[in-house]
C-alpha cells in the first residue's frame, strides 16, 4: 500500500517545497488541495496552465492519489450549489491534465437530529450535484470520490450505498475515513460500523484517510496515529486481505511527529 499525507497539513508552500518536505518524511503519495497548499493559489479559478505544468514537475516521483475539492453539493442555494459543482467539474479536468484519477469531497454538513424531511431534501440535492459530477467524470475518465461522514447529508455508509447503486456509475467511488464516520456516541459501536462499511462499500473503497483520536468531553482529540480509539488492527486486517493497493493518507499530521506516524501505519501493515 502507499503511505501518504494531505499536502496542506504541511503549510502552503510551492509545489517544488510541498514535494520535496513530503518525500523527506518517507512518504510516497498525497491528497492535493491546490488551493489550501500552493503559494499562488487562493482560487480554484485561478489555477492556470503554468500552475498545472508546475504541479506535474513538483510531483513526478510522488502519486497524487486525490486532487481535494470540497464543496457543499448540498445547499439550498441553487445558484451557489451549480456553481460549487461547477468548480468540482474544473477540478476533474485539471485531474485529467494531471493524471490523477480520482477528485474528493464530502457533502454538507447536518447535524445528526435534523428532521427526516429536511435531510431527505438534502439528500435529493446531492444526488442531483453528484450526477452533474458524474456527467464531467464519465467524459474526463476520472473518478468522483464522495466521503461519508457521521455529522454530513450522506452520513451512513447505508446511504452512501444507496448513492452508488441510484447514480449508478462505475465513476462514483468512496472516501473512507473511519474517524469520520462514528460520533462521540458511537465509539463504541465502531466496528458494527466499519463492518457494515467494507459489507456495503468495499468494493468502492477507492482512498483511505488515516486520523486517529479519543472522545473527550463529547469531542474528537487529535492523537497520532494507533494511540487513540479507532480500531486500526481491525481496519487493517480487512483492508490488506481486500484492498491491498488502497493509497493510505494521513490526515492531520503534525510534521514534527511524522516519522511516529509513519512507523504506526508501518506496523499495522506486517
Amino acid at each position: 500500500m502507499k503511505i501518504g499525507v494531505r499536502g496542506h497539513d504541511y503549510g502552503r508552500k510551492t509545489a517544488f517545497e510541498l514535494a520535496s518536505h513530503i518525500k523527506a518524511d518517507g512518504f510516497n503519495c498525497l491528497q492535493l488541495a491546490p488551493t489550501k497548499a500552493i503559494l499562488g493559489i487562493e482560487k480554484f479559478n485561478e489555477i492556470t496552465a503554468a500552475h498545472l505544468s508546475d504541479i506535474e514537475k513538483a510531483f513526478k516521483d510522488l502519486e497524487i492519489s486525490v486532487l481535494g475539492c470540497y464543496i457543499e453539493p448540498s445547499i439550498q442555494d441553487k445558484e451557489q450549489r451549480l456553481a460549487n459543482v461547477e468548480t468540482f467539474c474544473d477540478n476533474i479536468r485539471h485531474a485529467r491534465a494531471l493524471g490523477i484519477k480520482i477528485v474528493g469531497t464530502e457533502t454538507t454538513r447536518l447535524d445528526p437530529d435534523t428532521p427526516d424531511d429536511i435531510r431527505s431534501e438534502s439528500y435529493a440535492l446531492l444526488k442531483d450535484s453528484v450526477l452533474r459530477m458524474i456527467e464531467a467524470a464519465e467524459r474526463e475518465n476520472v473518478f468522483v470520490g464522495i466521503e461519508p461522514v457521521a455529522d454530513h447529508v450522506l452520513n451512513t455508509p447505508a446511504l452512501a450505498r444507496r448513492l452508488l447503486d441510484e447514480v449508478q456509475s462505475n465513476k462514483l467511488k468512496i472516501i473512507f475515513d473511519p474517524v469520520n464516520l462514528v460520533l462521540p456516541d458511537t465509539i463504541f459501536s465502531q466496528i458494527d460500523i466499519f463492518e457494515e462499511t467494507f459489507d456495503l462499500l468495499g468494493d468502492q473503497l477507492e482512498v483511505m484517510h488515516i486520523k486517529d483520536v479519543i472522545m473527550e468531553n463529547d469531542e474528537k482529540i487529535w492523537r497520532n496515529i494507533g494511540t487513540g480509539d479507532i480500531d486500526y488492527p481491525f481496519i487493517f486486517a480487512w483492508l490488506k486481505e481486500n484492498k491491498p493497493n488502497i493509497p493510505l493518507l494521513r490526515e492531520g499530521i503534525q510534521p514534527t511527529s511524522a516519522q511516529e506516524d509513519l512507523t504506526a501505519i508501518k506496523s499495522f501493515l506486517e
